[in-house]
């Protein structure tokens, strides 16, 4: 009796999987594997998306997951099947994305779903490629970027004002989509696949962008916590200090006073600054430390011409600045226009 198989056509290649009569694949093209990725047999598949579901199951407090339908293996090859078709140039994993959608069909809100409702849900090519971008995989993410340019473009101008402009917008979403923060994935590593990635990018963009608003809202409003670093110095001292703040903002240079920006204003990790950029890590934080020495160097030598201060009344008045500098440049950074 013959050994039933599936064959899974990649562009004009045809790749046989545990399930069509061996005779129907010119043994050239049997090999089972991809110059650009790894494709599995569906016995395979269904074997690691079992014990990625069981495991899971193990470690959790919430119950076992639904059944496995019988026909799970054939389910996923079709799933990797799509995804290979739509990006044929990339090296997608068949187990790396089976391991991922198992994953998230245990821990989704929607764990309770059956299984076979969950894969039928599944944009296993949007989860492919998310998965690869958020790796930092270059074609992913060029990928990634040219298909949902208009979205992405569309969002930032929609929240481009004053302080951000759109380019500013999309450089801030990049970060968080493509970057690693201390602890944490890049955020495109929270897509699960259970809808379109152009819908996700969409709300994730808002609510960023929509964070970032909040952030700069309550930067203006002062608190015991954070307040601007004005109200660290005596209130006849305000005037001149704001005054001598306002001009040393003014005397960074434009890369750096835009550096400064990104980091204090939109949160940006020196990480993630150094990736947007399209420099080293080491030399963002190099900048900004630079950038906020120049600052207390210029308040330094501004506000003896402004004060009548002793030297220990001076150095007290310059520790007390330099204490709130970060909420200090963020307010001033935060309402100061934009050149555009």
């Amino acid at each position: 009796m013959k050994t039933l198989s599936r064959s899974v056509r990649l562009g004009a290649r045809a790749w046989r999987c545990a399930v069509d009569p061996p005779e129907q694949i010119a043994p050239a093209d049997a090999r089972h594997a991809s110059a650009h990725g790894s494709v599995a047999t569906a016995d395979e598949l269904a074997s690691i998306f079992a014990s990625t579901v069981a495991a899971a199951a193990s470690a959790s407090t919430t119950g076992s997951s639904s059944p496995l339908p019988p026909d799970l293996g054939a389910k996923l090859v079709v799933l990797c099947q799509a995804a290979h078709q739509q990006y044929p140039a990339l090296a997608v994993d068949d187990r790396e994305l089976v391991t991922v959608i198992a994953a998230s069909a245990r821990t989704s809100p929607s764990r309770s779903t059956p299984v076979e409702v969950y894969l039928a849900r599944c944009r296993a090519a949007d989860l492919a490629l998310a998965i690869l971008a958020s790796r930092g995989v270059e074609p992913a993410v060029a990928e990634l970027e040219r298909a949902y340019r208009l979205t992405i473009d569309s969002t930032c101008r929609r929240f481009a004002d004053g302080v951000h402009t759109a380019d500013d917008l999309k450089r801030i979403l990049r970060a968080k989509l493509f970057v690693a923060e201390a602890g944490r994935a890049p955020k495109l590593a929270d897509y699960a696949g259970q809808g379109l990635l152009e819908d996700w990018l969409r709300v994730t963009a808002v609510r960023v962008f929509l964070d970032l608003g909040k952030r700069r809202r309550d930067d203006d409003v002062p608190s015991p916590r954070c307040d601007l670093a004005l109200d660290l110095v005596t209130i006849e001292y305000r005037d001149a200090v704001a005054a001598a703040l306002h001009d040393a903002a003014k005397q960074l240079a434009p890369g750096d006073r835009h550096l400064l920006r990104q980091h204090v204003v939109a949160g940006l990790s020196i990480d993630q600054l150094g990736a947007v950029l399209g420099i080293d890590p080491s030399a963002a934080a190099t900048r900004i430390t630079r950038a906020r020495a120049q600052i207390v160097a210029f308040i330094r030598r501004q506000i003896p011409r402004r004060l009548p201060l002793d030297p220990h009344e001076l150095e007290d008045l310059i520790d007390r600045v330099s204490s709130g500098l970060d909420v200090s440049i963020a307010q001033l950074l935060a309402t100061a226009p934009v050149p555009r």
